[in-house]
């Protein structure tokens, strides 16, 4: 069986497409799967990292608005898609599985043209840009919110629900091991800060001023893992050594597990691979909606805290006190915490590789 995945640009498409590659090849460990993302260099990494055969097309992007930036983007894809026919033809895939953002197009549409078998995976509550215009390429439309549905208009039919792929390996959660082998102390109440592998600025800058207004003893009773993002690492390191406080800074982590695992809270942005794999453990979520992806983040973070698993911050409403505030609030009651927990877990789709991989195998066997 050869299936062919394409997924790039960031980790919120890569990892669910690498869980389900995970997946695939625990049902058949004789599957071959074959990527197809972009040329970013984060791309390049995961896709070693993770020892998977992979090609690679432009990081070319759909301009906001008809501008000069159009023609050359249409050129782009029709390069690209000229590249993707010549790959699926070298490799001969039974399916084509697209995880959204630009890459999944030219992808699809030479399947499409092609004949073989495609589906099209939405991480997101509300469709991204790419994935909604080859929903009528595709076979089957694999989503992770229920709620997706009513986004699909007349589409809906070729939706099924299999949440969002979480990788093998973040199906653990040792936190006493975890926090002994982060070297912090299992008495603290553990604060993990998703920053984002590119960094959020705002997000980074207002946690740490809510860190400086709160009083000593609120200080010392709590330690921080705080991922920044490349940018944001220099000055945020210098921001933690002024505070006394316990913590660990990185710019980007490899096994977020052990991260997900130590925490008691999480802060961070709410693109769905993130908050699916948070759920999976049980963490109650302070969510910062990223404020330029057409709405999709702010509609994830508004199920997940209708649903009693979240408080929400709208990024216009961001600052040290406001977050200091929420902080603050959650600390003093630990039922309340415990019960965004349980919601989070509840909302959480463990077997959602399994489902994903069972779509999949329906689609070549129609």
């Amino acid at each position: 069986m050869r299936i062919l995945i394409a997924a790039g640009g960031s980790g919120g498409q890569i990892f669910p497409a690498v869980a389900l590659a995970e997946e695939l090849k625990l049902n058949d460990p004789s599957a071959e799967i074959l990527f197809v993302g972009s040329d970013k260099a984060l791309d390049r990494r995961i896709f070693k990292k993770e020892g998977f055969e992979y090609r690679l097309l432009s990081s070319n992007k759909l301009p906001y608005g008809a501008s000069f930036k159009t023609i050359f983007f249409l050129l782009e894809l029709s390069i690209d898609i000229l590249r993707s026919l010549i790959i699926i033809m070298k490799y001969r895939p039974e399916a084509v599985v697209g995880f959204g953002g630009y890459v999944s197009a030219p992808v699809i549409v030479a399947a499409y043209i092609l004949g073989i078998p495609m589906m099209v995976h939405e991480q997101n509550a509300v469709p991204g840009r790419a994935n909604a215009a080859l929903f009528w390429f595709a076979d089957r439309i694999a989503v992770s919110f229920e709620e997706t549905r009513k986004y699909l208009g007349v589409y809906a039919g070729k939706a099924v629900f299999t949440g969002n792929p979480i990788r093998a390996s973040l199906l653990k959660d040792d936190k006493i091991g975890n926090i002994k082998k982060l070297g912090l102390d299992p008495q603290k109440f553990t604060i993990l800060v998703i920053g984002g592998s590119q960094g959020a600025h705002n997000l980074n800058k207002a946690f740490l001023k809510s860190l400086s207004k709160m009083d000593e003893d609120s200080r010392r009773s709590l330690q921080v893992i705080h991922i920044t993002g490349v940018t944001d690492y220099g000055w945020a390191s210098a921001a933690y050594r002024e505070l006394s406080i316990e913590h660990r800074v990185h710019s980007f982590v490899d096994r977020i597990e052990e991260a997900y695992s130590a925490s008691d809270l999480i802060v961070t942005r709410s693109g769905a691979s993130a908050i699916f794999e948070i759920a999976y453990f049980g963490r109650p979520m302070i969510l910062v909606p990223y404020p330029f992806a057409l709405s999709h983040q702010s509609e994830n973070a508004r199920i997940f805290s209708a649903g009693g698993a979240a408080v929400e911050i709208d990024e216009k409403d961001l600052s040290g006190d406001l977050m200091k505030e929420r902080i603050g609030g959650l600390l003093k009651d630990r039922n309340k915490l415990s019960e965004m927990g349980e919601s989070a877990r509840r909302m959480s789709v463990p077997d959602s590789s399994r489902s994903l991989a069972q779509a999949v195998l329906n689609i070549i066997e129609r």
